[in-house]
């Protein structure tokens, strides 16, 4: 139990340091240099790594880590690719998705408005909660394509997703844009989910440009 709560500790600080920038994207995480820093052993700031790793917030370069590397340019021809392709999958899934699906995402958006209302919500669990609603979008649309091409894509992205969340009036922008998105597929009107998701879309970009770019690069 001591382990696991030690883990979890230096998980926890090391994901608050790159989503706060002090490591930027692409820089290096070495073991030593780290467990120094926190007062910990090697074996759980590796363990902490490694879940980092899964999480996409790291990568492998050969024996070590380096947050995960992306540039500025990187993050904007990612959400170019992306903006559309949400946007199809929105209008797929108004005329495709099945009852099951509809409830699914009826309770995502729930699960998202309920963490927004808390005292301090989760910047983490907010972008796996909105990340889960657009998995079911897309995955409601009946395209495997356009499903695994974006969950490759928000996965680029996850360091970016998640400091989106940091922002009190963001959050109820994105939790008030994905009701809608939700509410368009609900009514299956395939043209309004697209432009509804597609708006949504075009706001977390120019977002992103003006205050999550220039902290990070």
């Amino acid at each position: 139990m001591e382990s696991k709560l030690l883990v979890n500790r230096v998980y926890e600080e090391l994901l608050n340091a790159i989503i706060q920038g002090r490591f930027r994207p692409g820089e290096a995480l070495r073991e030593d240099r780290i467990a120094s820093m926190l007062g910990a052993s090697r074996t759980p700031v590796r363990e902490a790594l490694a879940r980092l790793e899964r999480e996409g917030f790291v990568a492998k370069d050969g024996r070590s880590y380096v947050v995960t590397p992306i540039t500025k340019d990187d993050v904007i021809q990612l959400y170019e690719e992306r903006i559309p392709l949400e946007a199809m999958a929105a209008k797929l899934a108004a005329i495709r998705a099945t009852e099951d699906q509809l409830v699914k995402m009826g309770n995502a958006i729930d699960m998202i408005r309920a963490e927004v209302m808390q005292p301090n919500p989760n910047p983490v669990k907010l972008a796996e909660l909105n990340g889960k609603f657009h998995d079911l979008v897309a995955e409601a649309s009946g395209n495997k394509y356009i499903a695994a091409t974006l969950r490759q894509i928000r996965l680029k992205l996850k360091i970016v997703r998640v400091n989106i969340f940091t922002s009190y009036s963001r959050r109820l922008e994105e939790t008030r844009e994905h009701g809608d998105v939700y509410e368009a597929i609900k009514s299956r009107n395939p043209d309004a989910a697209f432009v509804k998701m597609l708006n949504h879309e075009q706001n977390v970009l120019e977002y992103v440009k003006n205050n999550v770019l220039p902290y990070y690069f």
